[in-house]
C-alpha cells in the first residue's frame, strides 16, 4: 500500500429494512388466553416479516403472560435480539401485561424509555441503537394515547426525547401514534421528520386501521407510521409500503420502510 492511501474500502451501497406493527395485546381483555391462537397468530406476522426481510422490528401492544411472553416467542422464531419495556399491567403480580418491543437481526445496545403520558393507561416510547448496514442508527418505537386530549402533547415530546437520546445518529421512529395525519399534532411531526410512507407515496391510502362495529366499518384511519429524521441525508427512504390486508395479525396493519445509503467500512 502507496503511503497516503486511505486503507478503508470503498463506499458501499446499503440497505435496511424496517418494519413497525401494532401486535394487538391479547392480555387486553379478561379471561384466559388461547395459546394456541395466539402462536397462530404470531407464526403469520414472523413469516410475513421474513417474506419482507425485515431486519427490525418496531412492536407495540407487545403481550406477556406468567407463561407466554410475545416478545421471547418472536425472538426465538425469528433468531434476532430484542429489548422491551413493560407499559401497563404487571405479568408476575397480575398474570397479564403489555409493552413495547424492539427486535434486531443486528446487535442492539443502549435501550432508552420514556414516559410520554400517564393517567390510566401509561404510553411510553423505547429506544436502543443498532449496529446496522448503514452504521450505527438509533431506532424508536411508540405508541400514543387514545385520548385526544392526550394525544395532542406528545408527538412534540417524542421528538424532542428521541433528539436528545439519538446524539449525533440518523433516527428511525415507528409506532402507533393513534392519531390520523390530518392532525395538527401530526403535521407539526412531519415538519422535522419524513414519513417514509408519503414520501413514495404522497396521495395513497394509507389506511392502517378500521374500526367496526357489528361487522360493519364505522371508521378508517392511518395511525401508524414510520420516520426518518431528516438531520441525516447519507440516510433515505428508499420504498414504504403496507401489510397486505389478508395478513391478519393484528386488527392494523404493518408499515414497511426500506432504508438506503452509503457506508464506509472503518
Amino acid at each position: 500500500m502507496t503511503a497516503g492511501t486511505d486503507p478503508s474500502p470503498p463506499s458501499l451501497v446499503a440497505r435496511l429494512t424496517v418494519l413497525t406493527a401494532n401486535l394487538q395485546n391479547p392480555y387486553a381483555r379478561l379471561g384466559r388466553v388461547d395459546i394456541r391462537a395466539l402462536t397462530d397468530r404470531l407464526e403469520r406476522f414472523a413469516l410475513m416479516a421474513e417474506a419482507e426481510k425485515a431486519e427490525i422490528l418496531l412492536c407495540q401492544e407487545v403481550g406477556r403472560g406468567r407463561e407466554f411472553r410475545v416478545d421471547e416467542w418472536l425472538a426465538a422464531r425469528l433468531a434476532m435480539a430484542a429489548v422491551y419495556q413493560r407499559a401497563n399491567g404487571d405479568a408476575e403480580r397480575f398474570g397479564r401485561e403489555e409493552g413495547l418491543a424492539i427486535l434486531s437481526r443486528y446487535p442492539l445496545t443502549v435501550p432508552v424509555s420514556c414516559l410520554l403520558g400517564g393517567g390510566l393507561w401509561r404510553r411510553l416510547a423505547l429506544g436502543a441503537v443498532v449496529a446496522s448496514p448503514l452504521g450505527e442508527v438509533a431506532v424508536y418505537t411508540a405508541h400514543l394515547s387514545l385520548r385526544p386530549w392526550r394525544n395532542r402533547r406528545q408527538p412534540a415530546r417524542l421528538r424532542a426525547w428521541v433528539a436528545d437520546t439519538a446524539g449525533e445518529r440518523p433516527a428511525l421512529i415507528g409506532g402507533d401514534f393513534n392519531a390520523h395525519e390530518t392532525a395538527p399534532q401530526m403535521a407539526a411531526l412531519r415538519e422535522g421528520w419524513v414519513d417514509a410512507f408519503r414520501a413514495i407515496h404522497p396521495t395513497g391510502d394509507g389506511t392502517t386501521h378500521e374500526l367496526r362495529l357489528f361487522g360493519r366499518v364505522v371508521s378508517r384511519r392511518r395511525l401508524d407510521y414510520l420516520f426518518l429524521t431528516q438531520q441525516h441525508p447519507r440516510i433515505r427512504v428508499v420504498n414504504s409500503y403496507l401489510s397486505r390486508p389478508d395478513i391478519s395479525f393484528s386488527d392494523h396493519r404493518a408499515v414497511v420502510g426500506v432504508f438506503g445509503g452509503m457506508y464506509v467500512g472503518k
